[in-house]
């Protein structure tokens, strides 16, 4: 039986007031600044159409990803929106100097609604879906494809896979444990020795016990903000990228890929990407940004199309093959002519599609190697390579 709208605002209230007792600023995720999400969008052939574009963040909290999305953009509008007051009134203060241009309202989901809040180029929704009522995240996601401008792109963070089932049902064992009147930091304190001895307990006993023993070093590593929000908080609700795909999907959304590495943009079909997604979760699954956008489900990634490409691959020695190194996972792959060609000149500079094409070919034709048919080449490899992480589509205004 649902909720009554009465008893999800009070849900809602006590989710806000959590955090106005134990405040949560998160530090900046540099991955998922705009460049980076508006330019693995662009490959779908989604995103703004110019350099000045809207951005909404619903769940805004202090406005951290709020802040560096201005610092990409030109002079479009800056919309917060979240339950906490104190999140909003830090949030206000962080975005005074943008004017008129940005604003937040602090306000129940259950309260916003497309005709007052507008239309937008980019949604960021990060933190938030996975940890309210059922019957609020079909609200948001209707109010997410409401918002979202014909080729708007949202980011939505949430967990899935067996790890996430896992911390849910941490999460049931931990409330119940803990003396839910004590203040926020004796929870946290009580929670954590409890944590532990069922860590210690598991450990000694037969089965299979790893995946849990996982989930308890996970939990205790957790700072205690966000053990206390996500470990003992209202909700936890582990997500699935299909169940998004099929919600967002009948209203004009669609799933395009995961911000990291991951096989699933080959397939044409935003239903397939979606299946691929969550068959790579179930081999463990995490904590999961993705980018849907209203766009055609069935079109696939295009590597000519308005990015740039960018590398931090460096070649190492000159021997043939060619091996480039990622310095800071010291990941090696050996490379064939074209994509060789092609990390060589991103080494120096990040450059588009209809830079680096005629400029592969160039290299090849030079080194006396087949060159014809280096473009189809160079779109297959630049796919490849981005998939598993390598390379980087990098968003710029048409």
């Amino acid at each position: 039986m649902a909720d009554t709208p009465s008893e999800l605002r009070d849900t809602n209230a006590k989710i806000a007031g959590t955090y106005d007792r134990v405040p949560y600023d998160p530090t900046p995720i540099p991955g998922i600044d705009p460049e980076y999400v508006l330019g693995l969008a662009a490959l779908y052939g989604a995103g703004p159409r110019s350099a000045s574009y809207d951005v909404l963040d619903l769940g805004c909290g202090t406005a951290v990803q709020l802040v560096r999305a201005a610092a990409q953009n030109g002079s479009g509008r800056l919309i917060g929106t979240d339950l906490s007051q104190s999140a909003c009134a830090l949030a206000t203060t962080r975005c005074a100097s943008f004017g008129a241009r940005a604003r937040i309202d602090c306000a129940d989901f259950l309260d916003l609604n497309a005709k007052d809040l507008g239309a937008f180029d980019l949604i960021y929704h990060v933190g938030v879906l996975y940890i309210t009522p059922p019957d609020v995240q079909r609200h948001l996601l209707g109010l997410i494809a409401a918002c979202l401008k014909p080729g708007g792109v949202v980011l939505i963070s949430y967990h899935y896979g067996p790890h996430s089932l896992l911390v849910a049902g941490l999460r049931n064992t931990l409330r119940l444990a803990v003396n839910r009147d004590l203040d926020p930091r004796e929870q946290v304190q009580s929670a954590r020795t409890v944590l532990r001895t069922m860590a210690r307990t598991v450990a000694q006993i037969g089965g299979d016990r790893h995946p849990m023993l996982s989930v308890f070093q996970y939990g205790d590593a957790l700072e205690d903000s966000i053990f206390y929000h996500e470990l003992l908080g209202e909700h936890f609700h582990p997500l699935s990228t299909a169940a998004l795909e099929g919600a967002l999907g009948e209203q004009g959304v669609h799933f395009l890929h995961s911000i990291g590495p991951g096989p699933q943009g080959r397939p044409a079909a935003a239903r397939e990407r979606a299946m691929m997604a969550d068959t790579l979760d179930y081999a463990g699954g995490g904590y999961r940004y993705a980018v849907f956008a209203k766009t055609d489900p069935l079109r696939g990634p295009d590597p000519k199309s308005n990015v740039t490409w960018k590398s931090t691959l460096v070649r190492e020695g000159t021997q043939t093959p060619a091996v480039f190194r990622e310095p800071a996972s010291g990941l090696s792959i050996t490379a064939a002519d074209v994509s060789a060609a092609a990390l060589e000149l991103l080494a120096a500079q990040p450059l588009p599609w209809a830079a680096l094409a005629p400029a592969v070919t160039e290299k090849l034709a030079a080194r006396g190697a087949a060159a014809k048919d280096a473009p189809k080449q160079l779109e297959d490899d630049l796919l490849a390579l981005w998939q598993y992480a390598l390379l980087t589509p990098v968003w710029h205004a048409p």
